[in-house]
C-alpha cells in the first residue's frame, strides 16, 4: 500500500525521536493503515515497561497536532527474522552491555535495580547490613556492582553515604592521600542538614594538608576527633553513615592499612560503616606489626566473589540471568534468542564465570558472528573473541600489578608451556604452600584472571598434602591451531567430581 509522502515524513520524525530516546539505535517499524487513520508500529521481539515509557516520551514530544500523536504502539514481531544479529534489539544489547562493563556509583541511574542481577553467593543482604565489609574479587567479578547495590539501597532509604573511587589515588604511597580521602568523605556530606557548622573549615584544613610537604600523620591524628564529631552530627543508630571505597587495591599496599587506620578511628563506635572493594592478592587491610588497619574477621566481614568456577552450575545460572536481564531490557525475550545453550555453557568456561568477562565476550562474539555472516552467536565466534580477550588481560597487568609485570609474564609462560606443550591439558594441580614464592606467583596469575580456581583444596595422593585445582585461561589455546590438541577440563559447567580433579597433572617448579 502506498503511503502519502507527508505521512512518511511524519513517521520518520517520530522514529527519529524514538531512536534518540533509545540512545541512537533506530528500531524496526511499519505504518499500519486502518479506517480510523495511520498508526506507527514499533517492532520488538518482546515489549517491556522501558519501551512503553519511551513511547510515552515520544508521544509527549510529538505534540497533539502531529499525525502520529497518540497513534504509536509497541508490537511483538510476528516471526523471528533471519538476520537476528542485525536487529535493533541486538544492537541495543551490545550498547547495554558496553554500558555495564564499568560500574560506578552513577551506573544505570534509576534503572539500577531493574538491571541488577544478584551475586552467585547472594551477598546482597550481607553488604546492605550495618557493619564493615571487605568485598574481594578479580576484575569484573562484580565488586563495584555489589557496593553500588548497597549504595542504591541507602539512596532509596534516604540515608547518608560517601562514595570514593580510589582509582584517583592509584599507585600512591604518600600519607597525603589520607587527608584527601577524609576531605572527600566530608565533602560528600557537607550539605547534610544536621552537619556541624565548622565542616567547611575542616575540609579546607584537610585539603591544605593534602598539598603539604613532609609527614602529615601526626597532624591528621590531632584532627580525627573533629572529624568524628562531624560524622556524629549526621549519624545515629537509625540513620547510619556509610563510606564506600571502590577499587581500594590500586593504592600502594604499604599505605592501605594507614588509610584504614584513620578511617576506622572515625568510624568505630560512631554509627559509621566502611565498605571497600579490592583484588585480594593486592589488598592489605591490616598491618600486623603496627596493629593498624581493618582486621578481617574482627573489624570487618570478608565477602569473596572469586570462587565462581568452583560452583560452575550456579555460575551458569547467574551469568545467563545477567544476560537475560540485559536482553529483556533491550526488547528480547531471552539471550537464547541469539544463541544456543551449548554456546552459553562454553561462554561460562571461557569467561571463567567472571560476569564482566562473560558480558564482554558475548558482545564481541556478536561482532565476530556478524563479520562472518553467521545467523547467530556460535562457538567459532566465541572462541575468536576469547583469543582477543587474553590480550586485554595482559594489558590489565599494568593497571593492577605494574611493578610485577616481568615476573608475572615469566610465570605465565612457564604455566603455558606445562599445559599446552608438555601435558596438553588446560587444567592442573598445584601444591598449597602459602609461604612459598612459587605458590605466591601462581596466586598473582589467579588475581589477574590468567588462571582460574576450580577447587580450593583437594588431597589427591598423600594425606596432609593439599592441592589447588586450576585452569589456564581459555584465551591461550582456544582458536589457536597449534593448541587444538589440548584436552579441555571441565567441558561443561557442571559440579566437578573429586575423582576427576585428582587425575589432573601436578605442576611443579
Amino acid at each position: 500500500m502506498n503511503i502519502d509522502l507527508s505521512i512518511q515524513q511524519a513517521a520518520d520524525h517520530a522514529v527519529d525521536i524514538f531512536s534518540i530516546e533509545l540512545g541512537g539505535v533506530t528500531p524496526s517499524y511499519h505504518i499500519k493503515t486502518r479506517p480510523d487513520g495511520h498508526f506507527l508500529m514499533f517492532e520488538f521481539a518482546k515489549d517491556n515497561n522501558r519501551l512503553h515509557k519511551i513511547l510515552e516520551q515520544v508521544n509527549d514530544k510529538l505534540g497533539s497536532d502531529h499525525p502520529f500523536y497518540d497513534k504509536c504502539a509497541i508490537v511483538t514481531r510476528a516471526k523471528k527474522p533471519a538476520d537476528i544479529l542485525s536487529m535493533a534489539e541486538t544492537r541495543l544489547l551490545q550498547k547495554a552491555i558496553g554500558e555495564s562493563l564499568t560500574i560506578d556509583r552513577h551506573s544505570f541511574g534509576d534503572d539500577f535495580f531493574s538491571r541488577y542481577t544478584p551475586s552467585v553467593a547472594n551477598f546482597e543482604q550481607d553488604v546492605t547490613s550495618v557493619g564493615n565489609h571487605i568485598v574481594f574479587g578479580r576484575r569484573g567479578a562484580g565488586k563495584s556492582s555489589l557496593l553500588a547495590y548497597s549504595m542504591h539501597t541507602l539512596t532509596k532509604r534516604n540515608l547518608p553515604f560517601a562514595w570514593i573511587a580510589m582509582q584517583t589515588y592509584a599507585n600512591r604511597d604518600d600519607e597525603n592521600v589520607i587527608c584527601s580521602v577524609l576531605a572527600e568523605m566530608l565533602t560528600a556530606i557537607r550539605h547534610h542538614p544536621e552537619i556541624a557548622s565548622d565542616v567547611n573549615s575542616l575540609i579546607d584544613q584537610l585539603e591544605l594538608l593534602a598539598e603539604s610537604e613532609g609527614s602529615v600523620a601526626s597532624r591528621v591524628d590531632k584532627i580525627i576527633p573533629r572529624i568524628r564529631r562531624q560524622v556524629t552530627s549526621i549519624a545515629s543508630p537509625r540513620v547510619p553513615f556509610t563510606l564506600f571505597l571502590d577499587d581500594f587495591h590500586v593504592v600502594d599496599e604499604s599505605l592501605q592499612p594507614r588509610i584504614l587506620h584513620a578511617l576506622y578511628s572515625v568510624a568505630r563506635g560512631n554509627n559509621m560503616s566502611i565498605k571497600l572493594s579490592g583484588i585480594e592478592q593486592f589488598t592489605k587491610t591490616w598491618d600486623e606489626a603496627k596493629k593498624q588497619g581493618l582486621q578481617s574477621g574482627h573489624d570487618a566481614r570478608v565477602l569473596k566473589l572469586d570462587l565462581n568456577l568452583t560452583m560452575p552450575d550456579r555460575s551458569k545460572t547467574h551469568i545467563v540471568g545477567i544476560l537475560n536481564a540485559h536482553a529483556n531490557y533491550c526488547g528480547l525475550p531471552s539471550i537464547s534468542y541469539l544463541t544456543s545453550d551449548s554456546v552459553l555453557s562454553r561462554l561460562v568456561l571461557v569467561a571463567a564465570a567472571v560476569p564482566r568477562d562473560a558480558l564482554s565476550l558475548f558482545a564481541q562474539a556478536i561482532n565476530k558472528a556478524n563479520i562472518k555472516g553467521q545467523k547467530e552467536v556460535t562457538l567459532v565466534s566465541l572462541n575468536a573473541a576469547a583469543s582477543e580477550m587474553a590480550e586485554g588481560k595482559l594489558q590489565d597487568i599494568e593497571k593492577d600489578a605494574s611493578s610485577e609485570l616481568d615476573g608475572v609474564l615469566r610465570m605465565l609462560e612457564v604455566v603455558k608451556t606445562f599445559c599446552i606443550t608438555e601435558q596438553k591439558r588446560n587444567s592442573f594441580l598445584v601444591k598449597i604452600q602459602n609461604s612459598d614464592d612459587f605458590y605466591k606467583a601462581i596466586q598473582k596469575l589467579i588475581a589477574l584472571r590468567l588462571v582460574h580456581v576450580l577447587h580450593e583444596g583437594i588431597t589427591p595422593h598423600k594425606a596432609g598434602q593439599r592441592f589447588m585445582a586450576l585452569m589456564l585461561d581459555y584465551g591461550f589455546y582456544i582458536g589457536i591451531r597449534a593448541s587444538r590438541s589440548v584436552k579441555l577440563f571441565p567441558t561443561e559447567p557442571k559440579v566437578l567430581l573429586a575423582n576427576d580433579l585428582r587425575k589432573l597433572p601436578i605442576f611443579k617448579v
